[in-house]
């Protein structure tokens, strides 16, 4: 029995000589080092190849977002604008211009409208233009263009929906800040008239003269 022990350890030895199975394993597939500088050579423009590939994709994007498209109608939108700002789902509806806020009320008053409750829900069709001008106005051209083409009016001049339910968090935001900081402008006012010039000195939103010339 210990010589049959004792030829089973040579033949355990003959087949583990010296060291163990991976040392030899790394021993056996060493590479030249010249085959060494070509692996890294390749490997090295592999990767560039695809940081080339990374920053090309990344110019393509930006030259996309800088391209402005044309619409059936005439209108011209920029690409960077929409992903900025809109979305391409309609939102749910969620009211901007809650009668718990001064808007409309702060509008009625700087109108001597002491005859109209501004918590009703038909207001005078000119509000909705006001709303157009003194909130929407704010945002560049092309975001405004894209919620006329989004939201089209019907031909009495109704919409189906609100603007601000083609914006994005982003852009829900904006119209929250805009409709406060006009709030506060009007609360400084007594007419109507003084709002609309403080409102373009203070945030360059445009106002008609001749409708104010017209009133007097």
């Amino acid at each position: 029995m210990k010589k049959e022990n004792e030829q089973g350890n040579e033949k355990l030895e003959d087949l583990l000589p010296g060291s163990s199975p991976a040392k030899e394993t790394k021993k056996r597939v060493e590479i030249s080092k010249e085959a060494e500088q070509e692996r890294l050579y390749l490997s090295d423009l592999l990767i560039q190849r695809t940081e080339n590939f990374a920053e090309e994709a990344r110019l393509r994007k930006k030259k996309r977002e800088e391209e402005t498209i044309e619409l059936h109608s005439g209108v011209k939108i920029s690409i960077s604008q929409i992903n900025e700002l809109l979305t391409a789902q309609r939102q749910p509806y969620s009211p901007k211009f809650p009668n718990s806020s001064a808007f409309f009320s702060e509008i009625y008053r700087l109108n001597a409208w002491k005859d109209l409750n501004p918590n009703d829900y038909i207001k005078p069709p000119i509000v909705a233009v006001w709303i157009n001008e003194i909130i929407y106005g704010r945002f560049t051209k092309e975001v405004l263009r894209a919620l006329q083409v989004l939201n089209p009016a019907s031909p009495i001049g109704l919409r189906l929906y609100k603007h601000f339910q083609f914006l994005n968090e982003e852009g829900q935001a904006r119209v929250i800040q805009y409709r406060d900081e006009a709030i506060a402008l009007m609360k400084t006012c007594s007419t109507w008239y003084e709002f609309r010039i403080k409102l373009h000195t203070e945030y360059g939103v445009a106002y008609q003269i001749k409708m104010f010339e017209e009133k007097s």
